[in-house]
């Protein structure tokens, strides 16, 4: 059922901003039932329509001044699960993402399951009042959002390095098990290494890595430190290719712009392929 003909009422722009309409806003799926195609529910989604649709349209598009200029909004697919997969919080996966929106729920999304619908639209439609996104979750969303698309790819030579010889446990084996424990304590995982280049066998990668604790959790700062340095133990030589220069638990408040330009965040998950997919089911 197109509405590419339909007329755009000349205040539809204002009545968007008068809503405050935001990326990460959540609605419910009946809500956009009547704007998207059976034949795009069809192929898309084999028919079935989601629990709820988030707007992830970045807020600038949302309320462009000309409408012409942002005729459309984007949508992803998303539903409630009472229980988290460690590997899909704070953006690790690129593909799948879950975020808290209360005591045991977490919205869970996946990048390709998204639809466009017209602007014009959200002044008629109402938001969802049973969860919603906060400040933080919504700059978690806007990183995997943007991470989909840029990529930062580690050299292969320093993946193999990582996840450690045959019979032997690599250090990424390691920080995984450590974010599995505490991934809901930390806001962010990152990684630096150098060379950036592809290396011969036998010629060392200097790696470490830094663990952002969120703000509300940081008097927990030296208990993290103390599980971290208990699963990786101390900056050392790993093998004859791979040297760790340590791993730190920082509190995110800590972590200046300085720190960020030899460190890249860290997606274990897609880096490594060394996660298990999980097929959570709905509530």
């Amino acid at each position: 059922m197109s509405e590419e003909g339909a007329s755009v009422p000349v205040d539809v722009v204002l009545a968007i901003s008068q809503q405050e309409w935001l990326q990460g806003d959540l609605v419910n799926s009946d809500k956009l039932r009547a704007h998207i195609p059976d034949s795009i529910l069809e192929t898309q989604f084999a028919g079935k329509e989601p629990t709820y649709w988030l707007l992830v349209s970045h807020s600038c598009t949302v309320h462009a001044r000309r409408y012409d200029d942002a005729p459309f909004v984007e949508w992803l697919a998303c539903k409630i699960i009472k229980k988290p997969f460690h590997q899909y919080l704070n953006a690790l996966n690129p593909r799948t993402l879950q975020l808290q929106v209360g005591t045991g729920r977490y919205l869970e999304l996946r990048i390709h399951r998204r639809v466009w619908t017209r602007r014009d639209i959200l002044p008629s439609i109402v938001r969802a009042e049973e969860f919603s996104l906060d400040d933080e979750a919504r700059k978690v969303l806007g990183y995997w959002l943007a991470h989909a698309y840029n990529r930062i790819a580690m050299p292969d030579a320093l993946v193999e390095r990582l996840k450690g010889e045959a019979g032997e446990e690599g250090i990424a084996r390691k920080v995984d098990e450590f974010l599995s424990l505490n991934n809901q304590l930390l806001h962010s995982a990152w990684v630096s290494f150098q060379p950036k280049s592809e290396l011969r066998h036998g010629e060392p990668y200097v790696v470490s890595f830094r663990f952002l604790v969120k703000p509300q959790y940081s008097r927990q700062q030296d208990e993290l430190q103390n599980r971290l340095g208990s699963l990786v133990g101390l900056p050392r030589s790993l093998s004859d290719g791979l040297e760790f220069d340590g791993a730190e638990v920082t509190v995110l408040q800590d972590f200046t712009m300085l720190d960020a330009e030899d460190y890249v965040r860290y997606n274990l998950h897609d880096w490594l392929s060394l996660g298990e997919e999980s097929d959570s089911g709905d509530e």
